[in-house]
Order: C-alpha cells, then sequence, then structure tokens
C-alpha cells in the first residue's frame, strides 16, 4: 500500500492523549474519528455497523477497550500509547493485543512513522483469541511463528534473552519495540547466515510476497541505531545486493561467476 493510498483511510483517536493528535494527523492527510465524537454511548454500542479504520490510537490507559475492538472488527491496525519507554512497559502493550507502542511525550513524528509502516504492511493476521493472562516478561517470545528457545542466544557481546524478552549489549541493556525484537531474534537464530529480504519479510512480518524492502531497511535501522547506541561495533551487517547478516564482521565479497 502507497502512502497515498494509507492516508485515504480514517485513524480511530481513542482517549484524551490520542484525541491531541488529530490537528497533526489532518495536518499530515489522514482523516481523525475522535472516540468522543461518536453519537451512541456507550461508545461499542455504535461502532459494529460501521466500516473498520484503517487504525486505532489509544491512549495509555485504554488498554481494556482493545479486546472490544477486535471483536468489532477484527484484525486492524492497533497502537497503544505509553507514558513512559522501558521493556516491561513494552511488554505489556503487546500482551494487551497492540501491534505497536507510541509514546505520548515524544511528539507526533515518530507515531506517524510507525504508523506509515503498519499500514503499508498491508493485510495482517488476526490475534489469538482472548485467553489465560500473558506473562509480560513472556510477551514478545508469544507472537514468533517458532518456539521460544530455552537457552541465551548470543553473539560477541550481544546477549538474547527469550525467557525474559531482554536483550543486552555488555551490560548495557536495550528495550526493543515487539517487531524490532523479532527481527533480532530471526537474525539470531540464524547467526552468519546472509538472509534475504524476502525471506526476512515472509519469516517476521508473515508475508510471502516481495514488497516489504523499504519496510525491513527502516526496522534494521532502527536495531542498529539501538544495537550500536554505546559506541559498539557493528554486528548487524549489509551485503550488498543479497541482504543482511548478523555477524561480528563484514563479509567479504563473493567472486562473480564467469
Amino acid at each position: 500500500m502507497t502512502q497515498g493510498a494509507a492516508l485515504a483511510f480514517p485513524i480511530l483517536l481513542v482517549g484524551p492523549e490520542a484525541a491531541a493528535l488529530a490537528p497533526r494527523l489532518d495536518l499530515t492527510g489522514y482523516t481523525s474519528l475522535v472516540a468522543e465524537d461518536f453519537a451512541v454511548k456507550p461508545f461499542l454500542a455504535g461502532v459494529a455497523d460501521r466500516d473498520p479504520p484503517a487504525a486505532v490510537i489509544l491512549s495509555p490507559h485504554c488498554a481494556d477497550w482493545i479486546p472490544d475492538l477486535r471483536r468489532c472488527w477484527g484484525p486492524l491496525v492497533l497502537l497503544l500509547g505509553l507514558e513512559q519507554d522501558g521493556m516491561l512497559e513494552r511488554a505489556r502493550c503487546l500482551a494487551s493485543g497492540a501491534d505497536d507502542f507510541w509514546l505520548t511525550n515524544s511528539g507526533a513524528s515518530e507515531l506517524l512513522t510507525r504508523l506509515r509502516l503498519h499500514l503499508e504492511m498491508g493485510s495482517r493476521s488476526c490475534p489469538a483469541p482472548p485467553g489465560p493472562t500473558v506473562d509480560p516478561r513472556r510477551a514478545f517470545s508469544a507472537v514468533t511463528k517458532e518456539p521460544a528457545p530455552e537457552l541465551d542466544l548470543r553473539l560477541a557481546d550481544l546477549r538474547l534473552v527469550p525467557t525474559s524478552a531482554e536483550v543486552w549489549r555488555g551490560s548495557r541493556s536495550i528495550a526493543l519495540t515487539a517487531r524490532e525484537y523479532q527481527l533480532l531474534l530471526f537474525f539470531l537464530r540464524h547467526p552468519g547466515e546472509v538472509i534475504s529480504r524476502d525471506k526476512i519479510f515472509e519469516r517476521v512480518w508473515g508475508h510471502s510476497e516481495s514488497g516489504g524492502s523499504n519496510v525491513i531497511d527502516v526496522y534494521v535501522r532502527y536495531l542498529r541505531q539501538k544495537l550500536e547506541a554505546g559506541g559498539e561495533c557493528r554486528l548487524l551487517q549489509t551485503v550488498r545486493g543479497q541482504g543482511y547478516a548478523l555477524m561480528e564482521r563484514q563479509p567479504s565479497p563473493q567472486p562473480e561467476q564467469p
């Protein structure tokens, strides 16, 4: 989906912090709908007969609305606000059923970037039906396609702990979004392997078709910024014309075939 197509769809804003984003969204070209604007009260009594929005942006204290929104409209992009950033907060966000988070104190620019990337991903898979309470520490592992390994995954001074969804670079803890975590987990399960963008898109985003190259490049940049924030050496390497590889050194170029 192109950005122009994404802008044609409405974005539902739930809660006061989300509603405050309406002027910026409208200025950018989206059509914002504020939950309080619906005439039928309570809110959810009047949404089932409406066409679903392209996405829903929720205020930090509106996570309880997520199961009802899913029941009304099924799979759609849900971004939940966080008042502060941290691994536990992000894990709770994912455990609530949201697709991603946005920080209420960081302005609208990052939210708009996340929103655009999610809309560009196209059709999404329906989340699992409500069940027992999810332990926030295991929330990231719960959505991966492959069973979470019991042992820590390591490369050089990089360590990922699947049982607690923690990531460390030496003694420095790294907070990742759900998608960044899934991407790093996939690379750490294939250390030293050169992986094409199409394969990454299929395994991490759940799409088999090509076309996710731009999304992958953006998330690789996000991941690199966090992995190298303390001045550490690069581990996520670009292999020109082939994709990406998680390794300590840039791979040597392959000789051209005659």
